[in-house]
């Protein structure tokens, strides 16, 4: 595809407006633990819970209430469980990068239940590779796995309360949830043993990521996180996808990069601080559903702001930030294209035929 063809898939607008109401849940769930902490001066447990709260309303899909509630807590059980090995394991190297391969190959099997399926796995392998890599604070482990899961289950409540809106009524065919589950269960297995692209993918993902985890660990690198973490958002089952994905990584990097930078130098009031989170949590949750690109542009001064917030350092994270972030997303496409070169590898049209299903599987 031509470079211009490229941009234009990259930022195309995938639903127009904004949803305000579900801004505001965002906000609250992800701005209000982080409030609270400061203000009781309990700033590590504010920022765990906000952490929690983030993950917990960005993952409740649009949809039935059986839907928003089913994956939203299936993703929070799941989500809360890498979290806890990633903290568990952080002591030691080998596990880490050992852990890594194995939580990432596995979520990235649940891009078989579509675009909510391939969100929570994104987010169940982020959540290992960030708690993997954030030094260990005053907290212990089971204080922090409490209030990153209080944090979530808040994100989730707000969130499936803000979707209601507009919200599909449930089905009078809809099966028993009993059975929903033991269905999903199948498919899962199924695409374990069956689906041979989906498994190359996983595969692929996995052994960068944990390759990545291994040299920032080796190497002591402050925020090397970033590194797999940028990974672990660009690389698609096929080329093009990933193409896509890197420029819009790529920009909404950049963009919110010199945004940050900006902020922080302007003034280190911690509460100043807290109030850009939350206006950056609202814009995340606001346009995130017109594409990926704003999801980026949004997500990145969130999570770097929610971080600043308790551990100022000026402008430096925001350039780290961008540094690994372009290394990582250099390695992943790096590693991919020599394997896609020298495997072969074409999915079959029908699997992932565009931009908008690639996305699903994400």
């Amino acid at each position: 595809m031509p470079a211009e063809g490229l941009w234009a898939e990259a930022f195309r607008v995938q639903r127009r407006g904004g949803d305000v109401v579900a801004g505001l849940a965002g906000a609250l769930a992800t701005c209000g633990p982080l409030a609270l902490g400061i203000a009781l001066d309990e700033p590590q447990i504010g920022v765990t819970a906000a952490l929690g709260g983030l993950n917990g309303a960005l993952i409740t899909p649009r949809g039935p209430l059986r839907d928003r509630v089913g994956w939203g807590l299936g993703a929070t059980l799941g989500y809360c469980a890498s979290g806890t090995a990633a903290m568990a394991l952080q002591g030691s190297v080998a596990a880490s990068v050992a852990a890594a391969f194995i939580v990432v190959g596995l979520t990235a099997y649940l891009r078989t239940f579509g675009f909510t399926g391939g969100l929570t796995g994104f987010v169940i392998g982020a959540v290992f590779v960030i708690l993997s890599g954030v030094p260990g604070d005053s907290l212990g482990l089971g204080e922090r796995v409490l209030w990153f899961a209080l944090g979530a289950l808040v994100g989730v409540v707000l969130m499936v309360t803000a979707l209601a809106r507009n919200a599909p009524p449930p089905s009078p065919d809809a099966r028993p949830l009993l059975t929903v589950l033991t269905d999903g269960v199948q498919q899962y297995i199924r695409a374990l043993a069956e689906d041979e692209e989906l498994r190359a993918h996983a595969l692929r993902l996995a052994s960068i990521v944990a390759v990545t985890t291994l040299f920032y660990r080796l190497l002591d690198l402050q925020h090397g996180y970033w590194v797999p973490l940028t990974v672990l958002a660009v690389l698609q089952p096929e080329e093009h996808a990933s193409r896509v994905r890197a420029v819009q990584r790529a920009a909404g990097t950049l963009v919110a990069t010199a945004a940050i930078a900006l902020f922080v130098l302007a003034s280190s009031s911690q509460w100043l601080i807290v109030a850009g989170q939350g206006v950056a949590a609202f814009g995340l949750f606001t346009l995130h559903s017109r594409s990926y690109y704003w999801l980026v542009v949004m997500i990145t001064p969130t999570a770097l702001l929610t971080f600043t917030a308790i551990d100022y350092q000026g402008d430096d994270i925001a350039l780290e930030r961008a540094a690994w972030s372009a290394l990582g997303i250099l390695v992943g496409l790096a590693i991919a294209e020599a394997f896609w070169r020298f495997k072969g590898v074409r999915p079959p049209g029908g699997m992932y035929p565009s931009h908008e299903s690639t996305s699903a599987r994400r």
